[in-house]
């Protein structure tokens, strides 16, 4: 159908094809353009980290040499950071105790103020007591006791003489009484000698070995001749019991018993000899005195 605006023998124009180039040359325009934006953009970049590459490169050496400063400077840091904890732990330990600088500050005059009163307090004590001293040898001139001190002195050098002679007679007393008491010991031991009654009895013609007994009124002494292991001491309380106990394990046929009385056993006599004949032992008899000790064994 023929367009009502045109007439039917008129040709018609299109523009379709100027579009398709004016946009085939823009887009050919907008694709030079990124490139050459992209090609610029590299060529920048390249510069540039050519540049810094060249900048930050450093030899051995000096890498050592930063890293030993770094170092330093870490133990540097750790020594400040822990004297920071030490200086924080001391103003911590004072606003505990409740005190501040300042107070300690005031606490420290107070002390060196009491320390100077202190010392002038001593200087003038030093001051009045020689003055005293001089006022006190004053006062002796004037009363004549210079004299009397020369005394006392000479007296005091005399006591202490005496003291010496006093101590030495004392040493010699000690030495004396040593003595004594070893001269008192030696007596004693002769004294014991002399009570001491030896016996050594003589060879029987029976053969019978003699078991010695010796009575008090405690104690019964049972002994072999020179064997000082084969002593037993007994009761004499219990008087039958012990005498059996002592002799049961001696035989009649070997052993005969020699009784010696002290005095203070004396009245088991009859019947300790009568036991003894009862149990068939042969029996012979001795009074001694009570302060007598029996030795029966040979000499040394």
């Amino acid at each position: 159908m023929a367009d009502f605006l045109r007439g039917d023998d008129e040709e018609v124009a299109s523009f379709f094809a100027f579009q398709d180039v004016i946009t085939a040359v823009l887009g050919i325009l907008i694709l030079i353009a990124l490139q050459l934006s992209f090609s610029i953009n590299v060529v920048k970049g390249e510069e540039g980290n050519k540049e810094s590459t060249d900048d930050t490169t450093i030899t051995e050496e000096e890498f050592l040499d930063h890293q030993s400063k770094r170092k330093n400077l870490e133990v540097t840091l750790s020594q400040l950071r822990e004297r920071n904890r030490e200086l924080m732990r001391k103003k911590q330990a004072i606003l505990s105790s409740g005190q501040s600088a300042k107070g300690l500050e005031n606490s420290l005059e107070i002390l060196r103020a009491e320390v100077e009163q202190l010392t002038k307090d001593y200087n003038a004590f030093l001051k009045t007591l020689a003055q005293k001293e001089k006022t006190l040898r004053e006062e002796a001139n004037k009363l004549g006791l210079s004299s009397v001190q020369d005394e006392v002195s000479e007296l005091l050098k005399k006591s202490e003489k005496e003291h010496k002679e006093i101590a030495a007679l004392k040493r010699k007393i000690e030495d004396l009484n040593s003595r004594l008491s070893d001269s008192m010991n030696d007596l004693s031991a002769e004294k014991s000698k002399r009570n001491s009654l030896w016996m050594i009895p003589e060879r029987s013609d029976d053969g019978k070995d003699p078991l010695l007994v010796t009575i008090d009124d405690r104690n019964m002494r049972f002994e072999e001749f020179d064997k000082p292991e084969s002593l037993r001491v007994l009761r004499t309380s219990s008087l039958t019991s012990s005498f059996k106990s002592g002799v049961e394990s001696y035989s009649t046929r070997r052993f005969k018993i020699v009784f010696l009385f002290k005095p203070s056993g004396a009245h088991y006599f009859k019947k300790i000899i009568e036991l003894a004949k009862e149990l068939g032992f042969e029996v012979g008899y001795d009074p001694i005195e009570e302060s007598q000790k029996v030795i029966f064994s040979l000499p040394d």
